[in-house]
């Protein structure tokens, strides 16, 4: 079948750093590699990544990417199936648009669409978008078992892993379908429908910008179920790692094909296993690869000692992050944050040591937060800085799509309807300039953004008094392709995006003159 892959543009605020990065998306280029590999023609749209640098408003907020009608304009005339991601759900707020403007212009296609939002709200996403089938979790399997249905008329009825549009109407949500087992089976993802050269050009990545990047996923899930983590509904709580042979083999690949001296590996857990990224650091040497990578996403804290930090730093790692998220033993334990603060900080002292950056993850405003428990994730913080931690980012709880803690505040009343105001709180959470919204009686919308501000710039005082040349560090990395650390990328990354609104303003002011 024709299919189009489209990678919708994206929400971007610059005071929500998260949303000032722009990186390829790994999920659709798996996604296009599979339905290749099942014999499908593949092509793709990519918002984001085809205009990089083109700023629109949606509602009040800025877009990157392409807009509306541009992107609807490039998908093939003769598309069969035609099949978008959203992985976040703040982002569905303008998705749904685009859905509904490519059913009006493609009537007859198929529509389809993956990700972590669809796989959290199925029966939402039905309801206020014109999609004929949802794919749940893991999406490479299941999106060539729904397309071989759909191509000989098959019902969807006893299709695990999907939800979908009857021939009455009515909606129905497939039982989940298994994990892949084999993940070495999975093809690699196909990034020549991408403008990797693009990307790099804007050079934001997840991480510190160590030169030209590649994002990477080794292993897939976590073991974890923190409550408010979509984790779990997305993967399980099953973890699996690729053989480390052919991680580094795709490394080698890229490598050679698009000149890849950096690898962003955008995995929920990284390191579990001792045994694995010891094995994974020594083939990288090696081959004598000469690379670096980063870990931006968090990863754990107990395999991580003075021999697995020793062999990381060998094997090129520049920065990790961990991501206990509050100070408090009372909020871990409520969050099912299965985290030693003490082991984390000595895990941190051997990466350090070693001469690894390290960041860290907190939040505050858990349902059971307490101005106490707040105190105690500051003082954990500034201890971080202390420490000598490189960037730690504080942002507000926000209950995500069908997380156990979502369904424990719709169930007391807090979360009554899934309306907008939901929808993009889901956004602000991390904006900086932003109200937030408060799901804790305790603080108010207001108090709860002062509480968020306060604290990210306690860590940061802290931070450049323990070492007052960072000041001059993050000047000279303002100035180069470079970024040293995470903190000075995400300054990096908002500047240039800065510049770009302002640039583009003054241009259309001396177009309208």
């Amino acid at each position: 079948m024709k299919v189009c892959l489209i990678e919708p543009s994206k929400f971007v605020s610059l005071t929500n750093f998260v949303s000032t990065i722009s990186m390829p998306p790994i999920g659709l280029a798996y996604v296009a590699a599979a339905l290749r590999e099942a014999g499908h023609e593949v092509t793709l749209v990519d918002g984001p990544g085809s205009a990089p640098r083109n700023f629109f408003f949606f509602k009040g907020i800025r877009v990157r990417g392409l807009n509306r009608e541009d992107l609807v304009q490039r998908i093939p005339q003769d598309s069969e199936i035609i099949a978008l991601g959203c992985m976040f759900t703040s982002n569905w707020v303008y998705v749904r648009e685009l859905i509904k403007d490519i059913r009006d212009r493609f009537p007859q296609a198929k529509l389809i669409m993956g990700g972590e939002h669809v796989t959290g709200f199925p029966e939402l996403s039905l309801q206020q978008a014109p999609l004929d089938a949802v794919v749940l979790g893991e999406g490479e399997e299941i999106v060539v078992r729904l397309l071989a249905h759909l191509e000989q008329n098959l019902p969807l009825s006893e299709l695990a892993g999907v939800a979908f549009r009857t021939a009455e109407g009515n909606l129905q949500v497939n039982p989940r379908h298994r994990r892949i087992k084999d993940i070495d089976s999975i093809a690699w993802p196909a990034w020549d429908l991408f403008d990797i050269d693009q990307y790099n050009e804007v050079n934001q990545p997840h991480g510190a910008s160590q030169g030209r990047f590649m994002p990477m996923l080794a292993t897939r899930g976590c073991p974890f179920q923190c409550t408010f983590c979509t984790s779990p509904n997305m993967w399980t709580t099953e973890w699996i790692a690729r053989d480390y042979k052919d991680v580094v083999d795709e490394m080698q690949h890229y490598q050679k094909l698009h000149r890849t001296t950096d690898f962003q590996f955008e995995d929920l857990t990284a390191i579990v296993r001792k045994d694995w990224i010891i094995n994974f650091c020594d083939e990288v040497v090696a081959r004598g690869m000469n690379v670096t990578f980063q870990m931006p996403s968090g990863t754990r804290s107990e395999s991580i000692d003075a021999e697995v930090a020793q062999k990381l730093k060998a094997a090129g790692c520049h920065e990790f992050a961990f991501a206990p998220e509050s100070g408090d033993p009372r909020i871990l334990k409520a969050i099912k944050k299965k985290v030693s603060l003490p082991d984390m900080y000595q895990s941190a002292d051997h990466a350090m040591q070693a001469g690894i950056n390290v960041g860290c993850f907190f939040i505050i405003g858990f349902p059971e937060d307490t101005y106490r428990s707040v105190l105690k994730t500051y003082g954990a913080m500034v201890k971080c800085a202390l420490k000598g931690f490189t960037n730690v980012n504080l942002n507000a709880y926000s209950p995500q799509p069908n997380t156990e803690s979502f369904r424990e505040l719709q169930a007391s009343g807090v979360i009554t309807e899934l309306d907008d105001k939901y929808l993009m709180s889901l956004f602000t959470f991390q904006d900086f300039g932003a109200k937030k919204t408060s799901y804790n009686p305790k603080f108010g919308d207001y108090e709860l953004s002062f509480l968020v501000i306060f604290g990210q710039g306690l860590f940061y005082v802290f931070y450049f008094l323990r070492k007052p040349r960072r000041i001059f560090e993050l000047m000279v990395d303002l100035a180069s392709d470079s970024a040293r650390n995470k903190s000075n990328k995400m300054a990096k990354s908002a500047l240039k995006d800065a510049f770009t609104v302002v640039k583009t303003r003054v241009k259309n002011v001396f177009r309208a003159a």
